[in-house]
């Protein structure tokens, strides 16, 4: 049966949980925004003034900065280069007509000078989320925004806020692109932020942000010197990705876990260094229909029912919060709630505490009759929706109907959210869906996921040599000192017990060996080969030389470690 919600329990995202909407996202258009959202100290657009549809205006501007850009031969030229290497086009609104800019490329920070994408929604909040996350890295904006312009911004002069802006040098040496991405942004209006700063939501899982804030900081400022800006883009985006990806998989996998048994933190949502499920296998060898690959799919299959289960499991929290602001405006019981609640309204504690509620003998009677109220107003609604839609027609019985459908439920409560989780499900898991195979790049060369994306059976972990070196790179910078000089930052070669080492303590990333709970001679033949299949394109790669047989010997050069730009 389909169930009707009132507008006030209409909802799937809690930000108390995760502040990034789990829907499909675009790292070619994500860049920038991230940009403004540093450069605007975390404050939103304030009002859009460049017309996105208006490429062929931009596209003239540039051309009288360009010796003989105006011909219509070199109009012809300028315009096949600004369409391929400087913007991103798409169709315009759901009818898809007409042409516009979602974004300018991301090699200078004054890509996000337009404010382009319009639509602050593709980013689904993460750009907001990174913010907050690499500022409490950094500990200050003014430094955050430096740090910026130090990896993004060479030969810019930035103009002070509220306008994001800013004009070229005229000294510093600049690759063909970083210059045509700074010309091309004279042509547009500079955008100014608002006055409305975005909400720092403290994270559910402290830790993995602080991880995830730890490796962008380090990979960029030990590879924004060493690479063509067109390099440090292009190995970024897959990073973020992953970063996003990773830090997702774990949240879903911690909530499952706290709501199943809120008497103990899990291992993402405590303090403590440790591993933090799941493993994930990966793939290297591409032998459709072999062990190792059938072990990378089974791992996807298992953290996409993660994200199923991880759908109610946000609802329950998502309600609970709704009914402690309930409690804490009520005279008679806000001292109780509050002395069963820590004092932030945020992070694992509160999530834990509020979890407790329910099995509380004096506030679990409160919240089944709140919740009671909302099943009631449940009925109200669909009962009026069925008289406006089935006049004269036999009405099927709505509370015999919602009572079979919650019959496995032990309280109001829990009636509750099986009925909002039901009313939801099918367009949020479409959702929950879109996130995972974008964020895994199932769409995309250097992404985690392989695949075809309408198949969903065919998915599984298989890096693209993009991520690989992505990888290999990020590593050699974790394992360097952590008072190196800004030259020794990164190692020049690591060796690749260290490197799998590294792989499985982050990411939770396995290669060598099966997935716990795959046993078996078969299975570990299996990985053996997977990791001589990771070798062999390392070699091609040319980041693995083979100079001994021993394992603990052999090592892993990472590129650009050695060079400067």
């Amino acid at each position: 049966m389909k169930i009707k919600l009132p507008k006030e329990l209409t909802g799937t995202v809690f930000q108390k949980v995760f502040a990034v909407e789990l829907n499909g996202i675009d790292m070619d258009l994500f860049l920038p925004a991230l940009y403004f959202k540093i450069l605007g100290d975390g404050k939103a657009r304030a009002r859009r003034l460049n017309d996105p549809q208006a490429i062929a205006r931009y596209i003239d501007r540039l051309a009288n900065h360009l010796e003989g850009a105006a011909t219509p031969d070199g109009r012809r030229v300028l315009e096949r280069l600004v369409r391929t290497s400087l913007v991103k086009t798409g169709r315009v609104g759901n009818t898809n007509r007409g042409e516009q800019i979602l974004a300018i490329a991301p090699y200078s920070i004054l890509a996000a000078k337009p404010g382009f994408p319009t639509e602050s929604r593709r980013q689904r909040g993460a750009d907001a989320f990174l913010y907050f996350a690499l500022t409490r890295k950094v500990q200050e904006h003014k430094l955050l925004r430096d740090w910026l312009r130090q990896c993004f911004g060479r030969g810019v002069e930035l103009e002070r806020l509220p306008l994001i802006d800013g004009y070229y040098d005229g000294d510093t040496e600049l690759d063909i692109l970083s210059r045509l991405t700074i010309a091309f942004s004279t042509g547009f209006e500079a955008t100014s932020v608002s006055t409305r700063r975005d909400t720092d939501t403290p994270p559910a899982c402290p830790r993995q942000e602080q991880a995830l804030a730890d490796d962008l900081v380090s990979y960029l400022f030990a590879y924004s010197e060493r690479m063509p800006s067109q390099a440090l883009i292009a190995y970024l985006k897959p990073l973020l990705n992953l970063e996003l990806f990773i830090y997702a998989l774990r949240l879903v996998y911690a909530v499952n876990a706290l709501v199943r048994d809120p008497s103990q933190l899990p291992a993402a949502m405590g303090d403590a260094d440790e591993a933090a499920p799941p493993e994930i296998y990966l793939d290297f060898t591409g032998n459709v229909g072999g062990l190792s690959h059938q072990m990378a799919a089974d791992a996807v299959r298992r953290d996409v029912e993660a994200y199923q289960h991880f759908f109610r499991a946000n609802l329950s929290l998502r309600q609970l919060d709704s009914y402690v602001k309930k409690l804490k405006e009520s005279r008679r019981h806000k001292d109780l709630v509050n002395a069963n609640l820590p004092a932030s309204e945020h992070g694992p504690a509160y999530l834990q505490a509020i979890l407790a509620l329910p099995k509380h003998p004096g506030l679990g009677l409160l919240i089944d009759i709140y919740a009671q109220e909302d099943i009631a107003n449940i009925l109200r609604t669909n009962q009026e929706a069925q008289r406006r839609g089935t006049q004269g027609e036999d009405r099927e019985n709505l509370a015999a109907a919602l009572e079979q459908l919650t019959v496995t439920a032990e309280s109001d409560f829990e009636r509750l959210v099986i009925m909002l989780d039901h009313a939801q499900r099918e367009q949020g898991l479409s959702n929950y869906i879109k996130w995972f195979a974008s964020a895994g790049g199932i769409n995309r060369n250097d992404g985690i996921l392989a695949g075809v994306q309408r198949n969903r059976r065919s998915w599984r972990y298989a890096p693209s040599n993009e991520l690989l070196a992505v990888l290999v790179q990020l590593a050699a910078v974790r394992m360097a000192p952590p008072n190196a000089a800004p030259d020794e930052r990164v190692v020049a070669e690591i060796r690749l017990r260290d490197f799998l080492a590294f792989l499985e303590r982050r990411f939770g990333f396995i290669i060598d060996r099966p997935p716990h709970g795959q046993h078996g001679a078969e299975y570990h033949a299996a990985a053996r080969e997977n990791l001589r299949a990771m070798l062999a394109r390392l070699r091609q790669m040319g980041i693995f030389t083979d100079l001994s047989d021993d394992f603990t010997a052999q090592r892993l050069r990472p590129p650009y470690t050695t060079s400067r730009v």
